[in-house]
């Protein structure tokens, strides 16, 4: 695992493995008779594979001294790969955790929400592990205390568990025993005949993990900010200028400063990324940070004024967009929207330049217009009628008539959907916008991974 940051790597995950193999044999004991007495004598355990330095110590220096024993001794008999348990390896498995809180004054743990994290977990390398125990003994009563009292565990396995990381998928494993050899030489006891060697083979699959990446998340505040504060919106669902429509769009300004300050715009199906000064920024550099995109990621939209409000909540599902790594393509979630408080509209026209029966279908029962101009007496395909921009006229079956009147509206709000587009339109008491699209002000979105 060599790279910029990771020229040497090692996590002693064999050793730890060895360290508890050594443990299950360390606590069995063996009864002897002292001077008439019985005595229960713990049974030492230790690992192997020890140098020829320190086994010539361990004998006084001398080829004539007795091993101690009774005494278990685990060493490593094989270790290879286990092709048959290989799986995706380029696999790369990413988990948000919280920790609690910590309080430095009592040195403990409080109920609360803590650091965030997010760990990418990366495949490990499966392989499997032939351990050699060697059971030392000097007579066969000693022998036969010791591996009754092995026997009746292993039937045929154990689980052990090598740590206690709830994030360590390799933190099981199982230890099987697959051969017993009754009497061995398989190390060398010198030339002291009166010791007995039994051999016991376990096999033991591990797992070999590579570094996981951990990063700590960053919690953006939360600030008071207006929406749709914007110097222009995209296609709402008609033909012609938009400056008409909507007045003037620019009258509310910002108020603070927030970590990142990053807007998002939401406009025809697509959220992009924002930075303070108004360029278009990468989704990643946030999303990065706190996760990945899932198919269950959605984008929160807070279109009330309060951004502690959480009742006026649209919500859609977004997918990476290949084509634009600054947008998301977002698809709203219908049912999330504001009940219409109006009947819907057929289309937004301007009454100038459209009227029934030349640029529109002919006049029907119920057909409802949304109006971005005047209707001016003059027009004789509107029945003589008058009617002022941000007005909504409607047909009865034998003239037209005004049935909202923006002028009797002002400090109202009102909701009507666009079939044409399917878009829904929000009176705010001065002006009609859409009721969702817009630009969102840090506070007013969020992303939920």
């Amino acid at each position: 695992m060599a790279g910029k940051n990771l020229d040497y790597w090692y996590d002693a995950q064999i050793k730890r493995y060895l360290l508890q193999l050594v443990r299950v044999f360390s606590n069995f004991q063996v009864k002897e008779i002292v001077k008439g007495a019985e005595r229960l004598n713990r049974v030492p355990a230790r690992y192997g594979d020890i140098s020829r330095m320190v086994a010539h110590m361990l004998k006084n220096n001398s080829e004539n001294s007795v091993a101690n024993a009774p005494q278990i001794t685990v060493s490593v008999a094989s270790i290879g790969q286990a092709k048959e348990r290989i799986q995706d390896p380029f696999l790369v498995d990413t988990t948000q955790v919280a920790e609690r809180e910590w309080d430095v004054a009592s040195g403990k743990y409080t109920s609360e929400q803590g650091n965030l994290y997010t760990t990418q977990r990366y495949m490990p390398v499966p392989y499997n592990l032939n351990i050699q125990v060697d059971i030392w003994t000097t007579n066969t009563d000693t022998k036969l205390q010791i591996l009754e009292q092995i026997f009746v565990i292993f039937n045929p396995g154990i689980q052990l568990q090598v740590n206690d990381n709830p994030l360590d998928w390799t933190s099981v494993f199982e230890v099987e025993l697959t051969d017993i050899n009754w009497s061995s030489r398989s190390l060398p006891a010198g030339t002291d005949e009166t010791l007995d060697i039994s051999t016991l083979t376990f096999a033991v699959p591990i797992w070999i993990s590579p570094p996981a990446k951990v990063k700590r998340q960053t919690i953006i505040q939360r600030i008071v900010n207006d929406i749709h504060n914007v110097d222009s919106l995209a296609d709402l669902g008609f033909d012609g200028s938009y400056a008409d429509f909507f007045g003037s769009i620019n009258d509310t300004a910002s108020v603070t400063v927030t970590p990142g300050e990053y807007k998002v715009k939401v406009i025809s199906g697509g959220a992009t990324l924002v930075n303070p000064m108004n360029v278009e920024v990468k989704w990643a550099d946030i999303i990065e940070m706190h996760g990945e995109l899932r198919t269950t990621s959605r984008l929160e939209l807070n279109i009330s004024a309060d951004p502690e409000e959480r009742e006026l909540l649209v919500i859609g599902s977004i997918a990476a967009n290949p084509a634009n790594p600054n947008n998301l393509v977002f698809n709203v979630d219908a049912d999330t929207l504001p009940t219409n408080s109006l009947d819907a509209v057929n289309k937004i026209i301007d009454p100038g330049t459209s009227r029934p029966g030349d640029t529109l279908i002919a006049q029907a029962t119920d057909q409802r217009y949304l109006l971005t101009g005047p209707i001016l007496s003059t027009f004789v395909e509107w029945g003589g009628i008058t009617a002022s921009a941000n007005d909504i006229v409607q047909y009865n079956g034998s003239a037209w008539s005004v049935v909202f009147d923006a002028s009797a509206k002002i400090g109202t709000t009102a909701l009507a959907t666009n079939s044409h587009t399917s878009q829904q339109f929000k009176w705010t008491g001065v002006q009609w916008i859409s009721s969702w699209q817009g630009t969102y002000n840090p506070g007013y979105w969020r992303l939920i991974l």
